[in-house]
């Protein structure tokens, strides 16, 4: 028997499974077929072959990628604990991209759980020869793998292996950081107990890691998938399909390491609490740390035009507003747009998405004419992924124009009006994104409020005695952000008028697959008609889902036995026509960005 076998089988928690059986020896041997259906096979000669192989191929894909350690040394700190490294998840690329810095710069692997999809032929031995170790997507009920699993964790941890694991359990399809998940988070933390328990001093210590791509290479499918197409199962003919790749070009991978943070033993009792704490601090930190990047930037820009094209002046003015608001509040930028190359990096990006056929030029750009740059119509979902991943850094400005625009036609009056507008604003965002807290969020608000115009404000009664002077300081410096989140408002609006249309054909109610379809060509009628739907964008499955659970959680629908309907009718007609005014009057604010 192997070392690693006698190790987890030695676990307490599987050796009392196995002992407690009736066929131990059956047992013992599915924990051991288990077992090697999970377990990494790391080969030292065959990673370095992959890195020479890598050295030849990514260049040819990638403009680069840049591991930003910032004030932590990996290679230190495994030298003080067992380092286990949380990254949000992009791409199937997020694999090697990790791996591959971190064996180039250190040269140890680090042991990555993988979707047990991937262990296909021949990119599954490829990964598990790598340090990838394979996990299923659900086994909630079978007691045996799930211990295996734990056991082996205890062997990565009593090895000191640096693991890894994408705390969203999935590829995000929207670009936005999905909810943490709990298991491998629960079962690290309940082997390393067990660990302690026996007198093991060692640290464990989580690691976030913040990835972002300027270009992904699933972007065409996931966006498919966002638009109720149905997820393709990974095969080898697949496989054949990523020689296509070569023709594009994808920029650079930027990875960034946050700060580390130590796990403490805590009473049993408390190991719900204490996984679901840990979880949220990693994923507080990812977020934090996700870098606005050329391509995020210009998703951002040129999302904000519905329709038309922008010139290029334009873009950059707009996108030099948004830099100078991230070096203001701290938000990370690559270090090529936070450089005097700021607008060949802007270039170098628009190039690729131009070259990859998501963006149109129109007008030469030789310098004897004004180029303009639009999106292609059926590019938008895949150039939203982008824009999606640092929207969150950006929410309190949207918010913060939205108030403005109420004041100022006379729908806030009140300070309880202004913190109402707030709260609800917070509540609908909650349903998208993970959020500071309300306390945090007034902070930051009175914050950037305080930027704006020159002076500090400590309360929202000191907002209400703005004046107007001071208020369109507010809407120059923010103008930039009035309608980045436009696409969420229009697919709650889109939503409602779908509820709506179908309780009034059918008062006992929908369904949610109904629903979903008829939001879906909803939105299509509303934007052709172009008074109040603007963004073709704004329709997909996730934000359907979505905007569902909030105005369940708002009480004007319900389900009963899986069919919704609508139950407060006033307050739903009352919402309807909220987000309809303030769709229409953020379509109406046009606020010209010019450069300083």
């Amino acid at each position: 028997m192997t070392e690693l076998q006698e190790v987890v089988l030695s676990y307490p928690k599987l050796k009392d499974r196995i002992d407690s059986r009736d066929n131990s020896k059956a047992e013992k041997e599915r924990a051991l077929k288990c077992l090697k259906e999970i377990a990494a096979d790391f080969s030292p000669t065959y990673i370095k072959s992959m890195e020479k192989m890598l050295d030849a191929a990514l260049p040819r894909l990638y403009d680069g990628i840049n591991f930003n350690e910032g004030d932590v040394n990996l290679e230190e700190l495994t030298k003080q604990g067992s380092v286990v490294l949380v990254p949000n998840h992009q791409s199937h690329a997020d694999y090697l991209a990790i791996n591959y810095q971190v064996f180039k710069k250190y040269g140890f692997p680090v042991y990555i759980a993988g979707g047990i999809n991937l262990n296909i032929f021949p990119i599954g031995t490829m990964f598990r020869k790598s340090g990838c170790f394979f996990i299923r997507r659900s086994f909630s009920n079978d007691i045996t793998y799930k211990l295996t699993l734990e056991a082996y964790l205890y062997y990565l941890l009593k090895e000191k292996k640096p693991i890894e694991f994408f705390f969203e359990g999935g590829r995000s399809r929207t670009g936005k950081l999905l909810p943490p998940r709990y298991g491998l988070y629960q079962m690290l933390i309940e082997a390393h107990n067990v660990l302690s328990d026996q007198g093991e001093k060692t640290p464990l210590i989580f690691l976030p890691v913040s990835i972002v791509h300027e270009y992904v290479p699933e972007q065409k499918s996931l966006a498919r998938e966002l638009s109720g197409g149905k997820k393709k199962k990974e095969s080898t003919g697949q496989l054949f399909g990523l020689f296509k790749l070569f023709a594009y070009q994808f920029g650079s991978v930027h990875i960034n390491l946050g700060k580390p943070i130590d796990m403490v033993k805590e009473p049993a009792e408390e190991l719900k609490k204490q996984t679901q704490n840990l979880a949220f601090k990693c994923f507080r930190e990812v977020g934090r740390n996700m870098m606005v990047t050329p391509t995020s930037l210009l998703a951002l820009v040129l999302l904000d035009e519905p329709q038309g094209a922008l010139l290029w002046s334009d873009i950059i003015a707009k996108a030099k507003a948004v830099i100078t608001h991230c070096k203001k509040f701290d938000i990370p930028v690559t270090s090529s747009l936070d450089c005097e190359n700021f607008e060949a990096a802007l270039g170098r990006a628009m190039d690729i998405l131009v070259g990859n056929k998501k963006i149109e030029l129109i007008g030469r750009n030789d310098g004897t004419s004004h180029p303009f740059y639009s999106i292609k119509e059926e590019s938008r979902t895949e150039i939203l992924y982008f824009k999606n991943t640092i929207l969150h850094h950006f929410l309190v400005p949207w918010v913060i124009t939205g108030a403005w625009i109420n004041m100022f036609n006379g729908r806030i009056n009140t300070v309880e009006d202004l913190k109402s507008f707030f709260l609800a604003q917070r509540a609908q965002l909650k349903q998208e994104f993970y959020l500071p807290t309300v306390h945090e969020f007034f902070l930051k608000t009175l914050k950037v409020i305080s930027d704006c115009i020159g002076r500090e404000v400590k309360s929202l009664e000191d907002c209400l005695e703005l004046s107007r002077k001071e208020l369109y300081a507010i809407v120059a410096n923010l103008g930039v952000f009035s309608r980045v989140c436009s696409t969420i408002n229009e697919a709650y609006y889109g939503a409602m008028v779908a509820m709506k249309e179908l309780h009034s054909k059918n008062p006992q109610g929908f369904k949610y697959d109904t629903y979903t379809k008829k939001m879906k060509e909803t939105l299509d009628e509303l934007r052709n008609l172009g008074r109040v739907v603007k963004y073709k964008e704004s329709f997909s499955i996730a934000i359907a889902k979505s905007s569902m659970t909030y105005f369940q959680q708002m009480g004007v629908i319900d389900n009963i036995d899986g069919l919704y309907t609508i139950v407060e009718h006033d307050k739903f007609a009352l919402l309807l026509k909220k987000y309809e005014n303030d769709l229409i009057d953020k379509l109406a604010l046009n606020i010209r960005v010019v450069e300083s």
